[in-house]
């Protein structure tokens, strides 16, 4: 499978050349590492005396429209860690920074780690956007309790903090840079005192130019489709799309669930030909016995969702020739969606470890390192949306995108950058919980699209399990251990 794309290996340059594979095979030198990378990914690189610098992916300065020249920018301006630290703020897309400083190296995800970071922390360095890759090459044994954890809950689900199966690889989420002469992770503070309350209207007149500056990058590098649902973030995406002028079109994917009056089905069509913009409805496809040999290749048998594996190749086989525009990060943190206005009280391991689906006590463990963590480093973010942005963006959707990656399906999103995500986390949740960053967007960018209703929820159970903090709080526990009873635990 040659076609990754965002793939990379990252080994000391004394043992770099012991690796070759098929699906990285552009080889870089930085500094006392070599880099190997896939060939489609763009790479950015510069020098300015001792300092070094490279971009690996999609990166633009989301106020003034630069992606060229970030790290040329960087190299000739930052000193050390801190400072790309502080640089980077400024930037969104999909991609990493690789730094060095008087022989200290670094390395620096985007804002919710959308390209998979994995470590070892023992012995001669690697990293990697595959985890499989480093286990195989440095023979790693699974350990037994992290194991436990993993199959504690479902592959589609994501493993707790920075832990992976093998006790000597970790990942990186966000809010981290990765030390590369110590091989650790350390944490970076976005606010040292409690955020300034933001209005909506704020939030929105901050924003808006921000996420129509990352989108009119994206539309510069890759044909774009809009996935449609009947739910708020995909109209929201539509929303900028139809504001840019841009030639788009939309789809929605008919799993086996669906039935012809569901609302992911219906309405998606109906605010198509509401605005008036090509829409697709396409099945999801089978997948080739030769597909799933290859993907247990390079990302390891039975280590991924069969589920995303098929959707990533439904959308592959039917929209390739592009990028997809994903709006999961509106919906975690512009809409709160796995903890609404839940008293901050509870943002507990026990809570959170309920929103990882998780049954078994190394996961809470592991939940408890991560608040202290936070607790330790000053930061002043609400735990809840760290939360969604760390544990929930930083691994679940990042196992995800590693799965489209390894098809070479490009998945994007328009609000993946700092400077937006912290803007959005000083809006009062009580107000986000009804979507109201959403609607503001939407009235904004393109008004006509608020005339036809979302998506509703069809049971009465789920409208009143949503209709305040405690009662959802309440509903998160039920639903954890209804599942725990019909589910074998492991702990």
């Amino acid at each position: 499978m040659s076609h990754c794309i965002f793939s990379y290996l990252i080994a000391e340059h004394s043992h770099g050349q012991e690796y070759a594979f098929p699906e990285l095979p552009v080889q870089r030198e930085f500094g006392c590492y070599q880099l190997h990378t896939d060939a489609s990914t763009p790479f950015l690189w510069a020098a300015h005396g001792s300092v070094q610098c490279g971009v690996f992916g999609l990166a633009v300065n989301v106020h003034t429209g630069d992606s060229q020249g970030i790290a040329q920018e960087i190299a000739g301006s930052c000193t050390c860690i801190q400072d790309v630290v502080e640089y980077e703020k400024q930037l969104g897309g999909k991609y990493l920074i690789l730094f060095s400083s008087q022989d200290q190296y670094a390395l620096l995800g985007d804002a919710t780690c959308s390209i998979p970071i994995f470590y070892n922390t023992e012995g001669s360095f690697l990293c990697s956007s595959n985890e499989h890759i480093i286990a195989k090459l440095k023979q790693y044994p699974l350990d037994e309790a992290f194991s436990a954890i993993r199959r504690s809950g479902d592959i589609s689900q994501a493993m707790p903090y920075d832990i992976t199966p093998y006790r000597q690889i970790k990942q990186l989420i966000p809010n981290h840079y990765l030390d590369l002469n110590q091989q650790r992770s350390v944490r970076f503070v976005n606010a040292s005192r409690k955020q300034t309350p933001v209005p909506v209207e704020e939030a929105t007149k901050q924003v808006l130019p921000m996420v129509q500056t990352l989108l009119n990058f994206y539309l510069t590098q890759e044909k774009l489709y809009c996935p449609l649902t009947a739910g708020r973030d995909s109209r929201v995406v539509l929303s900028f799309l139809l504001n840019s002028g841009a030639d788009f079109s939309c789809y929605t994917i008919r799993h086996p669930e669906h039935q012809d009056h569901t609302q992911d089905i219906t309405v998606p069509v109906e605010l198509c030909n509401h605005v008036g913009i090509p829409h697709k409805l396409v099945e999801d496809v089978t997948l080739s016995e030769d597909l799933i040999r290859s993907t247990d290749q390079i990302l390891g048998q039975g280590c991924y969702s069969m589920r995303t594996l098929r959707i990533a190749q439904t959308i592959r086989e039917y929209f390739g020739d592009g990028a997809i525009l994903n709006g999961d990060i509106i919906g975690q943190v512009g809409k709160c969606s796995l903890h609404r206005d839940i008293p901050a009280i509870f943002a507990t391991p026990s809570y959170f470890r309920c929103k990882m689906h998780n049954f078994s006590k190394g996961a809470k463990k592991q939940l408890k390192l991560w608040l202290s963590e936070i607790k330790d480093s000053g930061e002043q973010v609400n735990t809840f949306d760290l939360f969604s942005i760390e544990n929930r963006m930083g691994r679940w959707a990042a196992q995800t995108s590693l799965v489209y990656n390894t098809l070479g399906q490009n998945s994007l999103n328009i609000f993946n950058s700092r400077s937006i995500l912290y803007i959005w986390t000083g809006v009062d949740r009580k107000k986000r919980k009804t979507a109201a960053l959403h609607a503001d967007l939407i009235r904004n960018t393109w008004g006509a699209l608020a005339e036809l209703p979302f998506e509703k929820d069809e049971s009465l159970a789920v409208r009143l399990s949503k209709s305040t903090g405690m009662i959802y709080l309440l509903s998160s526990y039920m639903k954890f251990y209804l599942e725990k009873l019909t589910k074998r635990v492991i702990k």
